[in-house]
């Protein structure tokens, strides 16, 4: 390996400690895919920032440092990119949009992407949110009101109205999946995450040759997934035939992939259809593990579940529901809830990546197609960077103008529930603005506590991370404010 003479570094990614692994196979067997992310933290203790796992002889480096893993975002995807097997189980199902996408590639997809998840877009889209959260209000009025409010899996009912938010920004269909049960779509969505971070964490690839029971259902869900975007285009393609001025002026992500195909450079149907399981799947699981978890803090907290509830009912004023966008930037303490709920259960705790070129982290050289994870939920929830660090605090979000009591360590850059640089996730905007509502709307009118007891509320990893038996009881609103 000739490296460049302005490259120094003290050690190498072989002479970072780990933990002792299994002749061979190395420490490929001591993982649990449901708790990775735990044990990387957990390992981060022993061995520090920066450790190496060692998997079947190949070298793959944790990082856990704020200041290293942010240096890797900053530098997507010039000097680093996802790894390369994660691209290729993606694309190999056929899901190869912007989010595996690299180079030229990546640049052509995210320009629409980001044009059609922009704030314009987002403030134009926002009475149709409250149209959706409206919906979800009604349904938990139906479960209360037919005595099903207990022991309620509120995780799916946010799985649906995430997805109904997604269809209709992006591919301007209302499925309201909260009224149309009937509607197999949310199911096979379901399987999706599971089975690829499965694969990708997989030491060979076994599907290719035996397929189990859960690897049919995984490509008959692709299968269900791929006829119902079928639909979609179909239908699209003809609203742009009965209306030719969508070629120039499309009103959704859908309409400007199919615009493309009459423009210099088109989207191929790869392409489209990739970047359309992207937007559904991406828009539909992080979005709904941060309101489950949002969730499960107020339901625990009871105390921060009344001052939300007060906050929303001072702002209001009255008010049935929001009236503008604008109105958003005035739940200060309800957004710092959401903002300290990120920081303790960050929905996307791992990211995998890999050196693009011979670089050098802080003094430790990297090899060109050396094995990163960015492993972010340990800085977050790390009394190194955030004091009482396992302690609920939504306060110590707020400005000091705005009443905030908290003066204690407070670094900002160890938060990063959206990743960081250039490819920080285009859809930030709608998904903050998709929780804010959904729990304003919730705690409006609501109130929920824990059905089962809190231990057994474990953190799941599947590629992203979400409670396992999150089950509330839904009631009225009890408190009343003056």
């Amino acid at each position: 390996m000739e490296l460049t003479k302005d490259v120094h570094y003290k050690q190498t990614i072989n002479d970072l400690k780990g933990p002792k692994g299994l002749p061979l196979v190395g420490n490929l067997f001591q993982l649990d895919k449901i708790k990775i992310h735990n044990q990387y933290e957990d390992w981060a203790d022993e061995f520090g920032e920066l450790y190496a796992l060692n998997f079947l002889g190949r070298k793959v480096v944790v990082s856990t440092s704020p200041i290293n893993n942010d240096f890797i975002l900053k530098h997507r995807p010039t000097k680093f990119r996802r790894f390369s097997k994660m691209a290729e189980v993606i694309e190999n199902v056929g899901i190869d949009g912007v989010f595996s996408a690299e180079g030229d590639v990546w640049k052509k997809q995210r320009q629409v992407t980001q044009k059609a998840l922009d704030s314009k877009n987002v403030k134009s889209f926002f009475p149709k949110i409250v149209l959706v959260a409206n919906r979800l209000e009604e349904y938990w009025n139906t479960l209360i009101a037919s005595s099903q409010n207990k022991n309620h899996e509120i995780m799916h009912d946010f799985m649906r109205i995430t997805v109904d938010i997604t269809t209709l920004l992006a591919f301007g269909y209302d499925m309201n999946t909260i009224n149309n049960k009937t509607d197999p779509t949310q199911e096979q969505i379901a399987k999706i995450f599971p089975k690829i971070n499965e694969r990708i964490n997989s030491p060979l690839p076994f599907w290719k040759y035996i397929k189990t029971t859960s690897d049919k259902e995984f490509d008959q869900a692709l299968a269900h997934i791929k006829s119902f975007f079928g639909d979609f285009i179909s239908n699209t393609n003809q609203k742009i035939e009965d209306n030719p001025e969508l070629l120039e002026n499309p009103s959704n992500f859908l309409e400007a992939m199919l615009a493309s195909q009459d423009k210099e450079n088109p989207y191929t149907w790869e392409e489209i259809f990739g970047n359309l399981y992207t937007m559904l799947l991406a828009g539909e699981d992080s979005t709904s593990n941060t309101l489950s978890w949002v969730s499960y803090f107020l339901a625990s907290k009871k105390d921060v579940q009344i001052k939300v509830q007060k906050e929303i009912s001072d702002l209001l004023a009255g008010n049935v529901e929001l009236k503008s966008f604008d109105q958003l930037k005035l739940f200060k303490y309800t957004s710092a809830v959401i903002k300290e709920a990120m920081r303790m259960k960050p929905a996307s705790p791992n990211l995998f990546m890999e050196a693009n070129e011979d670089v050098v982290i802080g003094d430790v050289l990297f090899p060109k197609n050396s094995l990163i994870i960015t492993q972010l939920s340990k800085s977050a929830r790390s009394e190194d960077h955030f004091e009482n660090s396992q302690d609920f605090l939504p306060e110590r979000w707020m400005q000091k103008e705005e009443g905030c009591p908290f003066t204690g360590r407070h670094n900002e850059k160890a938060l990063k529930a959206f990743g960081g640089g250039t490819r920080t996730c285009p859809g930030k905007l709608l998904a903050e603005t998709e929780i804010l509502v959904f729990i304003i709307t919730m705690m409006k009118n609501f109130d929920i506590k824990l059905s089962v007891p809190e231990k057994e509320i474990i953190e799941k990893y599947a590629f992203t991370m979400s409670p396992k038996n999150l089950f509330v009881e839904i009631t009225p609103k009890e408190k009343k404010f003056k």
